[in-house]
């Protein structure tokens, strides 16, 4: 049956590169997939691992793959156009790097490529998003796709609610998890609405978006979706004055301000009559963060890439951490994303993992300022919002290195590249002379656009 699954993941891949190029108008259904499918693999097992390793205690159980992974690889090659000024790509291949050095630490080699494997799938759909998001269409898809993501999500959550489950995960299995993606969804889709670009299906996002982040019970997902809707609010309106947004932004305020006693009673439901519980939690937290930092120092190098709680446990970090002995705790990786990412790849690895992040903000927040009166600033502030809450949200959880996060984050990444890139080219035809409108210009290649970049 894997295999069978295998074959028609890649049939997929062949037969969408055929399809797009002979079906161009029905490519959106395509597009939207990209941001779509990150939220509903898990529930309809639309990903497989022709080696696995179900057994292993890392966070990738094995060398998986994808129709996520399918349908971007036919994107890319079933696409026509130029291709994007690619910004982000040189960060992604410095981490890539990094993270590939890091695997010849690992005791197991074998079970360390699941996380570097995962990171090049991660990358085409990064790169599929980017060709996408040149085109308004193809930026409609993609935001589209996000509003009916976030809007599966919300639906089960209020069905885990009303079976009386009040830390929801969605059927992404974890609160956690789910506030992780909710962020890379919610601030998009306010951008989306305060520029006015199909305001319907914006606001219907950012209703589902409110009604996950509240739904999770965590208090990290609540107070950062909070803050970072204010955020997009505010930079929106300094980016771009209008009545119209200040209507919006009394309007969003108040149903913030609304939904304030539901987030108020789903975090006082989950800690009433378990004070004690929460605090030991945070405990462990706290001995999670000494033991890595133990790890780190005896470590710089990184132990590899999807080994932290093998090596914490046989090599007795969590037990010189004071990290208790129940499996749930021994099993668990530390509660912080830069923690883990330098217990595993080194400093190296942090290094090229905050250029990253650096750079996607400052292409994210430099274009809108320089774009500041085309539509699409908006949707690049919210977009950069996203990436600032999931920053801040990575301190105290670890669900970075999860493969639903970094499918979610290549789309917003693409989306900032393709939108950047469509608004350069725009402001520069518009600054052709008549004459040299008329001369034709070839298109770019992929290694052009990286030179250019």
């Amino acid at each position: 049956m894997k295999w069978a699954g295998l074959a028609f993941i890649l049939f997929t891949a062949i037969a969408l590169i055929g399809w797009l190029r002979t079906n161009p108008r029905g490519a959106k259904w395509a597009w939207g997939s990209l941001t779509l499918l990150p939220f509903v693999l898990d529930p309809l097992h639309l990903i497989i691992a022709p080696y696995a390793t179900p057994m292993w205690s890392g966070y990738v159980k094995g060398w998986e793959i994808s129709l996520l992974d399918a349908v971007a690889f036919g994107v890319i090659f079933g696409t026509r156009g130029r291709w994007p000024r690619m910004a982000l790509l040189w960060p992604l291949l410095a981490y890539l790097g990094a993270v590939l050095l890091a695997v010849m630490q690992a005791r197991f080699p074998s079970y360390a490529l699941s996380y570097p494997i995962q990171l090049v799938r991660m990358m085409l759909v990064f790169l599929a998003v980017a060709r996408v998001a040149q085109q308004e269409d193809g930026e409609k898809a993609l935001l589209t796709g996000l509003v009916l993501g976030i809007a599966v999500q919300a639906g089960y959550a209020i069905s885990d609610r009303a079976h009386g489950i009040f830390q929801t995960g969605g059927s992404l299995g974890h609160q956690n998890l789910l506030g992780f993606v909710s962020h890379l969804a919610l601030m998009p889709l306010c951008g989306m609405f305060l520029a006015g670009r199909w305001p319907v299906r914006a606001a219907l996002g950012i209703a589902c978006g409110l009604v996950v982040v509240i739904l999770t019970g965590s208090r990290a997902t609540i107070l950062l979706g909070g803050t970072g809707v204010i955020l997009t609010l505010l930079l929106s309106i300094t980016l771009r004055f209008s009545g119209q947004k200040i209507a919006y932004a009394v309007g969003g305020l108040f149903l913030l301000a609304a939904s304030v006693p539901l987030a108020y009673s789903t975090i006082e439901r989950r800690t009433s009559g378990q004070i004690g519980g929460v605090m030991a939690k945070d405990e462990q937290r706290v001995a999670f963060e000494k033991a890595a930092h133990m790890m780190i120092r005896e470590h710089p190098l990184g132990i590899g890439p999807n080994h932290y709680v093998f090596v914490s446990i046989t090599e007795g970090y969590a037990e010189r951490g004071g990290v208790n002995w129940s499996s749930a705790n021994r099993s668990a990786h530390v509660h912080q994303s830069y923690l883990l990412v330098t217990a595993e790849t080194g400093y190296l690895g942090l290094l090229t993992l905050i250029a990253l992040l650096a750079s996607a903000l400052w292409y994210a927040f430099s274009t809108a300022f320089r774009f500041r009166k085309n539509p699409e600033a908006d949707v690049l502030i919210g977009l950069g919002c996203g990436l600032v809450a999931i920053c801040l949200h990575a301190l105290v959880e670890w669900m970075f290195a999860v493969y639903v996060v970094q499918y979610a984050l290549a789309g917003s990444l693409g989306l900032i590249v393709g939108l950047r890139s469509r608004l350069i080219a725009g402001s520069k035809d518009s600054r052709k002379s008549p004459k040299s409108a008329r001369v034709g210009r070839p298109q770019p290649t992929l290694a052009s656009a990286m030179q250019s970049a």
